[in-house]
This record gives structure tokens, sequence and C-alpha cells, in this order.
């Protein structure tokens, strides 16, 4: 059972990264289904299971997340974006956006922006009912973690980039292990909206580094309220729990975020620990607990 619900995430993870792709094309239901060798009803169920969104429903918003980004980094041409992502006219972008985030692309660019820039204020229209997502909730003191920022997100994870930065931070933390060192990761930027190579992580651990080390870097892990979740499942699949968090419920709660970045712990060695079994702490930082 276990297999086949990890297979079905992967083929989740490379319909998710085609969708990124040609986000400037229509992209319908019955060509990724057909793509993938799945009626269209049960691609679409599955699609659901996995991230909380019917497919056209994530379609839609994957655009809209990918036109905030290039709004917010100074593309003020409204039509420019509108095309870039698919859409006709400025009008029927506007008034999708609009819609979806609360906020038109000519709020952004004067400076309002959305409760929360990613996915936006608009619930799902459909939720996930045999499994209701409910956090498990943390009030933590501010913490000063050291480690390395690396770029790159690639195969739908930061996997290559954090390797290369835990493979560097683990021989200046010599001889302590994996349990000792504690690491996390975290996701500053969101991959699913601007350029993934450019897309920056952390990596760091919680013990066994210090500034003595002068090439280490800071991550500040702010203080206060935390909703946590756990994804079970290889890295390649996180952003779906991702999803699911935002989708089922973030939006449908009204959950006001701090910021967009998503603290990662990981909870077992992934040289010991087989991809599906992989467990994740994510952390996200509330305003305040509902």
């Amino acid at each position: 059972m276990t297999n086949h619900l990890n297979n079905n995430s992967q083929i989740i993870s490379l319909v998710g990264q085609y969708i990124y792709d040609h986000s400037d094309q229509t992209i319908t239901l019955e060509a990724l289904a057909a793509h993938t060798g799945f009626s269209k009803f049960h691609f679409n169920r599955i699609f659901f299971a996995a991230t909380g969104f019917q497919l056209g429903e994530f379609i839609q918003r994957q655009k809209l997340e990918k036109a905030f980004y290039l709004i917010k980094e100074g593309n003020e041409n409204i039509l420019h974006v509108a095309l870039s992502v698919g859409y006709e006219s400025a009008s029927s972008f506007t008034r999708a956006f609009k819609k979806n985030f609360s906020v038109t692309p000519s709020d952004i660019i004067r400076g309002k922006l959305p409760r929360n820039e990613r996915a936006g204020s608009l619930p799902p229209k459909k939720l996930i009912t045999e499994q209701v997502l409910k956090p498990v909730w943390k009030t933590l003191p501010s913490r000063k973690i050291y480690g390395l920022y690396g770029k790159g997100f690639s195969k739908q994870s930061f996997s290559v980039v954090a390797g290369q930065l835990y493979g560097r931070l683990a021989e200046l933390s010599a001889p302590l292990s994996y349990s000792q060192l504690q690491p996390i990761g975290v996701s500053i930027d969101n991959p699913w909206a601007g350029e993934q190579q450019e897309s920056r992580f952390f990596a760091g651990f919680t013990a066994g580094l210090s500034d003595a080390h002068s090439e280490l870097e800071v991550f500040h892990w702010q203080a206060g309220q935390w909703a946590c979740f756990t994804h079970i499942g290889p890295h390649s699949t996180m952003w779906q729990t991702i999803s699911q968090v935002y989708a089922q419920w973030v939006l449908p709660h009204n959950i006001k975020l701090k910021d967009q970045q998503i603290i990662q712990l990981y909870l077992n060695n992934p040289l010991e620990t087989k991809p599906e079994l992989m467990m994740t702490e994510l952390y996200f930082a509330v305003e305040e607990n509902p």
C-alpha cells in the first residue's frame, strides 16, 4: 500500500513540475490524465488527495502565484504578465488575480500585499473530509541557527543543493552524530513561483556549530507561535504536504502567516532510512493561534 501511494505521489510531483514549466500554455486535465495513463476522474481524485486542490484549481493558482512573483519583482506591465502565464487579456487576468488574492495587480505595484503571498486568500472549492489537518502548536523562543545558504530547486526538491551544504557542515561538526546535530532546512523562497534555480535554501544544525567557523552563516529562527505538521515520505513530495497545509488548513481557517518561509526539521537520517519512510516536521510561523 505504501509503495502504491508513493508511486502516485511521484507521478503528482512530475505533473506539478510540468504545470510549472508550461504555465504560459493551456493545460487540460484530459492531456495530463492521458500523459500519466490514468482516467480523467481517477487522476483528478489522486491529485486532490495529494495536494488538497483539484487539478484545474491548482493550475490556475500556479499561474497566479507566478504572476504575483513577477509583479512583486518589478514587472509593472500587467498585460505582459497576463500573457506570460497564459491569460489572453489584462481584464480576465485581473479578475482572476483579485478573486484569488483579494487584491489587484495594481495593488501589488502600489505595495499592498495579500494576506498570504502563497496560495492567496480564496479557500479551495472542496475539502478533504476523511483526513482533517490539525497542527501541533508550539510556542518557541528565538534561536540562532548556524549553517550555509545555497540556491537550486530541482527534481521537485532542494535535495541536491542540501546534500552539498550538509556535506560541508558535517565536516565542520565532526564527530557529532546525526541525532546530536538535528539538521534543519529552510525554504527561503517559494520555488513554485520564481526561478527554481535561483530559489534559496538554508541548511543548518541546531547543535554542533558556532560562530567560531568564519565561513558559517546565520538563520534566525524567530520566536512566537508555530504550527507544526509532519511530512512522511521523500523530500521530492514534501511540496505536496505543504500544498495540503495551505489548501486544507491555512485558507479554510483564514490563517495569517508571518511569512512564507517554511522550516524543515529532519527527524531521521536519509543515509539510513528509506525515502518513503522519511519523517520531516514542517514549521509555519503564525501571527496568532486561532
